[in-house]
């Protein structure tokens, strides 16, 4: 928890989930054994330990995403124009708390200052706790050691129960009741009054809370109140998870009691109910208040009573009541646009558009690849910089209402606007690729979209974004600029091989012997290879046409384009075989999956190799081309493979090898890349059809 919103996500959500499980425990209060009474509180237990920006599951209940979007919309009212340290207007990512450190007090603001205040509160609660446990643990040790009686009848209660016996005892004065303390040498603490006449089933509970280990809850109980000391309805939650686990330990002794034993074992229940033993820390007590001993006593009234099926069917409740509860502290990995059907619907979905999360680059990626495949409006919102959004939700209205073929938010037809947010005519997806990584993490990439015309033509558009992250956890892209290219022909080309060829015409390349020689490095996605999660997304109802994958394999590809300028290949060497591969692998590794030498073959393989067969007679241009890499499990993976050095290595078909021409890599050149040189994400200005004339 980083800031104040962080900290209302947190405690908003171990309230839903807690009223969520009261009412369950409601519902099915005389069908549950105080076992799974307690153990349903571990649905909680997930909810408060697993981090806010962790995804599990794809769940998607409507619940979650009304309550998620509300948090975010009083965020952003909130937060607008208070330049706050740790937070900001959108998503729920902030600053670091270090930052209030450095900054003087009067430049805080007031989400920041009740943000201060809430640690301040966390401190002085676990310092209140910290205290009064101390104090506890020094009554305790003025306490008497136990006498040889008691000490004999707890070694005797252990070994009939078959129990660890309690080494640690004291006898103290003022207390009415036997408990537990400590968790790491726990003690048994015995009323000074009891020393002697104790039961052996007093001694049983407090030695089933010991083998269970129960003075953990409460140790993590209290934790749970201190980071939520300002909401008392989790002291309320608290409460009953401690009487559920007094429960549940009656229940544990009465299956190891018979007969008459268990009406005896209910008679010290009710003798206690004036007792007082308030919850300390680091404790636990048989004496839990009177109107707790009353619930307990009606549990044991309904021992035996559960039905044999119940303890399968509670089992199944509860992972469906952890996945529900998961839903509610992640953000679900769809967005429906479904229901999308006037203009007023759309500004709404628009709206909410604003403040879904994006957590991941390759998400981001995934959603702008399906906005453009589907023309959806709502989904390419989804990854609009907050600065560009009221202009891009203005275009969105105007087009959907100029729109007179509508499906839902997806267009049919292409537009006019601005080509920044231009849908195609005709328009089939082609490949992705991802030219340069920044410093500060983003990345400039190239989307390819071609665009059919009834006349046969192809229009090729190559869509220059930065996609960078906006807030922590949060991703955005920003679309810059439309490099577009027209064929007469149907002919996809490798966007890599495309701008080589294109700095080699303008004379940028380097001379490696009689060799002309243009290369870079990228990572180059063919297609999206998400994985499935139909079974899953099936079972929960949910629609797959919402869901957004982060699954990407992307490949880190070493493009090179060559052109010989020399004349002796063409006059002495017939047959050239050419192979592109990393510097350190040798020979025997790619001879073996060249299976031919017929001119005009070539292929690839999965070890990042690339291989060419070609004729160096008269009717050769003299130029080789390759685009070949390894593909990865992430982007990640994908940049660091970039860094391995490879080689061009042209041989006879006799594999007698002739030359070796090393390839620099680094992106493709800087003066061609309108993207190079804008840090922020900023689109450029005006529209650049530079290729436009090369037909």
């Amino acid at each position: 928890m980083t800031n104040l919103w962080t900290v209302l996500y947190f405690t908003l959500g171990i309230t839903l989930t807690g009223l969520m499980l009261v009412l369950f425990k409601r519902l099915f209060r005389d069908k549950l054994s105080a076992r799974w009474h307690y153990l349903v509180w571990l649905v909680l237990l997930v909810r408060a330990i697993l981090p806010e920006n962790l995804r599990l599951f794809s769940t998607g209940f409507a619940l979650n995403t009304l309550w998620v979007s509300w948090m975010k919309r009083l965020r952003a009212a909130v937060e607008l124009g208070r330049n706050s340290l740790l937070s900001t207007p959108f998503g729920m990512g902030g600053g670091e708390v270090s930052l209030l450190k450095k900054m003087p007090f009067s430049a805080w603001s007031l989400t920041d200052r009740l943000f201060a205040v809430y640690l301040a509160g966390v401190a002085a609660v676990l310092l209140y706790d910290a205290l009064l446990y101390a104090r506890l643990r020094l009554e305790i040790r003025k306490g008497a050691a136990a006498t040889p009686s008691l000490r004999e009848k707890i070694r005797k209660t252990a070994e009939k129960y078959d129990l660890p016996a309690q080494k640690s005892v004291r006898i103290c004065k003022g207390i009415e009741t036997p408990f537990l303390c400590g968790m790491v040498r726990p003690i048994l603490v015995v009323p000074e009054s009891m020393a002697e006449t104790i039961d052996e089933k007093v001694l049983l509970h407090e030695m089933l809370h010991l083998k269970h280990h129960d003075v953990l809850v409460n140790f993590l109980l209290h934790l749970l109140q201190a980071l939520n000391w300002f909401n008392p309805f989790v002291y309320w939650l608290c409460r009953i998870i401690r009487n559920d686990s007094e429960a549940l330990c009656d229940q544990r002794a009465l299956e190891k009691l018979c007969g008459e034993e268990k009406r005896e074992y209910g008679m010290l229940l009710l003798d206690m109910a004036d007792s007082r033993c308030a919850s300390r820390i680091g404790t636990t007590s048989m004496a839990n208040g009177a109107r707790n001993i009353k619930t307990r006593i009606g549990r044991i009234a309904d021992f035996g009573r559960v039905p044999k099926g119940a303890a399968f069917a509670t089992a199944c409740i509860t992972v469906v009541l952890c996945l529900a509860s998961v839903s509610f502290a992640y953000q679900p990995q769809y967005f429906d646009t479904s229901k999308v059907e006037t203009a007023e619907d759309l500004r709404l979905t628009l709206e909410d558009a604003r403040y879904f999360e994006i957590p991941s680059a390759e998400m981001a990626i995934s959603i702008l690849y399906e906005a453009f495949e589907e023309r959806d409006l709502a989904k390419l919102a989804l990854t609009v910089p907050q600065e560009e959004f009221d202009t891009y939700r203005d275009w969105a209205l105007a087009e959907y209402k100029a729109a007179e073929d509508t499906y839902h938010a997806r267009l049919d037809s292409g537009t006019k606007a601005d080509y920044t947010y231009r849908f195609y005519d005709s328009m089939e997806m082609e490949d992705f690729y991802l030219l340069d990584e920044q410093a500060d993490g983003s990345m400039d990439g190239i989307m390819q979209v071609n665009e059919l015309s009834a006349e046969k033509s192809v229009t090729q558009h190559f869509l220059h974004f930065r996609i960078f992250e906006e807030t922590k956890g949060n991703w955005s892209i920003a679309l810059l600029e439309d490099e577009s290219r027209a064929f007469d022909i149907y002919g996809t080309v490798n966007y890599g091989i495309y701008k080589l060829e294109e700095e080699m015409a303008q004379g940028s390349y380097r001379q490696v012997g009689d060799w002309r020689v243009a290369d870079a490095a990228y990572c180059r996605q063919w297609g999206f290879l998400f994985g499935s999660n139909d079974v899953m997304n099936s079972l929960l109802g949910i629609n797959q046409e919402m869901q957004f994958n982060d699954t990407l394999a992307p490949f880190a590809t070493h493009a090179a384009y060559l052109e010989y300028t020399g004349t002796a290949l063409r006059e002495k060497q017939n047959v050239l075989v050419a192979i592109a591969c990393p510097q350190e692998m040798k020979e025997d590794e790619y001879w073996e999956s060249i299976d031919s030498f017929v001119v005009g073959s070539g292929g690839s393989s999965s070890a990042g190799v690339a291989w060419e067969i070609i004729s160096t007679d008269e009717d050769w241009d003299g130029r080789i081309s390759f685009a070949e890499g390894e593909d990865s499990d992430n982007l990640a993976d994908a940049f660091a493979r970039l860094e391995t050095p490879y080689e061009v290595r042209l041989y006879t078909n006799h594999k007698e090898l002739l030359e070796t021409i090393p390839l620099k890599g680094g992106a493709l050149d800087a003066g061609n890349n309108p993207t190079k040189g804008n840090n922020t994400g900023k689109r450029s200005t005006g529209n650049n059809n530079a290729g436009a004339e090369n037909k």
